[in-house]
């Protein structure tokens, strides 16, 4: 069965979480992608972040892991694990306007209105919600 490893950084600041979003989907994500050959999921998640938003970041903490066994997309059969990260940015935001990096629209958006469901969102941000790790 094909596995597809993953991992990004959870990185909340006044109560905002960093999200991203891409051409690929319509909905806003964690910084993440899959591993690279001899790469750490503590180093992937940091790489991540770096090409998805131009930010740098420390990682304070492992949190839960989502395990998928089948793509949300295709619904095709495979293991999936999104490994998530709380971290801190190694800069200081000035503000938490929104913009665009390489292709990604970058964002911050409100913790309380992800949770009354004023954004569309990537399923692994309400887990982390109902498990506590995005409060």
């Amino acid at each position: 069965m094909k596995c597809i490893i993953a991992s990004g950084p959870v990185i909340i600041e006044n109560g905002k979480l960093l999200v991203t979003k891409d051409k690929k989907d319509d909905f806003y994500k964690i910084p993440g992608g899959t591993l690279e050959e001899g790469e750490s999921l503590e180093e992937c998640a940091v790489r991540e972040l770096m090409e998805e938003t131009g930010f740098s970041c420390r990682i304070i903490k492992k949190l839960n892991t989502m395990y998928l066994n089948k793509n949300p997309k295709t619904l095709e059969k495979m293991r999936i694990e999104l490994y998530h990260y709380s971290a801190k940015l190694n800069e200081k935001v000035e503000n938490y306007c929104g913009f665009n990096h390489k292709g990604h629209e970058v964002k911050w958006l409100n913790i309380e209105e992800i949770k009354l469901g004023k954004h569309n969102i990537a399923p692994n941000i309400k887990f982390l919600i109902e498990k506590g790790d995005i409060n």
